[in-house]
């Protein structure tokens, strides 16, 4: 079982940032397995519940260059390029779906009754609940002329 299987995400993230230095280091920025540690590390970024938008923006930057050496190494039919493809389309919908404000609620057009108008609708609006309760209809409110 892997920290991302199990979801314990800043596990993931606190020793990938930690070994992805190493890894570069030692194997280097185009070495499948450095690819695939930067890869984890933007999804344990992204698929956190808890990322801020700062988590975000990383992800999507660093599976943007991590897309970039995936295609030029491994050639954009490669499944692991193909995935990261995935994953940066991932990441970049949560960053847009958190960036994006909810719309607001249109505000009904107001419309102006007339006094008449207004006793007609809510004694309507009185003769309906009535109906629905089955209780007596309301009467009518008296008018004044």
């Amino acid at each position: 079982m892997s920290f991302m299987t199990l979801k314990r995400f800043e596990e993931a993230k606190s020793l990938l940032r930690k070994t992805m230095p190493v890894a570069r280091r030692v194997l280097g920025e185009s070495h499948d397995l450095t690819l695939r540690m930067r890869w984890s590390y933007a999804a344990a970024l992204y698929e956190d519940n808890g990322a801020t938008l700062d988590d975000l923006r990383e992800a999507v930057t660093t599976l943007e260059d991590t897309a970039r050496t995936a295609r030029r190494v491994l050639g954009s039919a490669h499944p692991v390029t193909k995935e990261i493809e995935k994953s940066l389309q991932n990441a970049r919908a949560a960053l847009s779906a958190r960036e994006t404000p909810p719309p607001r609620p249109s505000a009904a057009p107001m419309t102006t009754l007339s006094t008449p108008q207004l006793r007609e609708k809510y004694a309507s609006e009185a003769r309906a609940a009535a109906a629905r309760a089955h209780a007596p209809p309301v009467e009518e409110p008296p008018t004044s002329a």
